[in-house]
């Protein structure tokens, strides 16, 4: 039975791994997006636009296909900063 995970595309990290189908991939998109928008936040950083490019990857008995890529915007619903 075939298992899903993220993985960071510039850097290669595994990020997720072990979900159940492609919904719970985007689900897990979803989370990972809320978390650091919060940790961001917690920490008194604005996130500037960071953009994060992950793969979703299904994985059958070992081996390792990419079947989407997601580009998660942080930072695109802050409010812009007036000029000076």
């Amino acid at each position: 039975m075939p298992s899903y995970q993220l993985r960071d595309t510039v850097t290669r990290r595994l990020l997720v791994r072990g979900l159940a189908d492609y919904a719970a991939a985007e689900a897990a998109l979803d989370r990972l997006d809320d978390e650091l928008e919060h940790d961001l936040t917690a920490n008194g950083e604005g996130a500037g636009r960071i953009r994060l490019r992950l793969d979703v990857e299904k994985v059958t008995a070992g081996t390792v296909e990419t079947v989407g890529h997601h580009v998660l915007l942080l930072g695109v619903d802050d409010a812009a900063t007036p000029a000076l």
